[in-house]
């Protein structure tokens, strides 16, 4: 699967790094045959100021699907932030996958 990390407004660690290809790995290994890109954006939203402002934004390319598949999740933690947008693009891409084969 062809994941591509990008991060804004912190500096990215091995630890997120891994974190995030550890939890959408997970979360898209079920319908990789269908995935042809994942791009995957981590940003401190405000900087300094704290508050609810980690978010984490997963584009999923499908190749049964023209537009892209996009969840984008917030949270003061931005290590909550990834894993709350995986299990949600999990869930949305299953959806997806099971409405296209009804349709095939």
């Amino acid at each position: 699967m062809n994941l591509t990390i990008r991060h804004d407004g912190f500096e990215m660690t091995e630890a997120i790094d891994l974190h995030v290809r550890d939890r959408l790995t997970a979360a898209l290994d079920q319908h990789a045959t269908h995935i042809r890109a994942v791009a995957i954006t981590v940003r401190d939203e405000n900087g300094p100021k704290g508050g609810v402002d980690k978010s984490c934004q997963v584009q999923v390319d499908l190749d049964f699907r023209r537009e892209p598949v996009l969840v984008k999740k917030l949270h003061e933690d931005l290590y909550l932030a990834i894993t709350e947008a995986a299990d949600t693009i999990k869930r949305t891409v299953g959806r997806l996958a099971r409405k296209s084969k009804k349709h095939r």
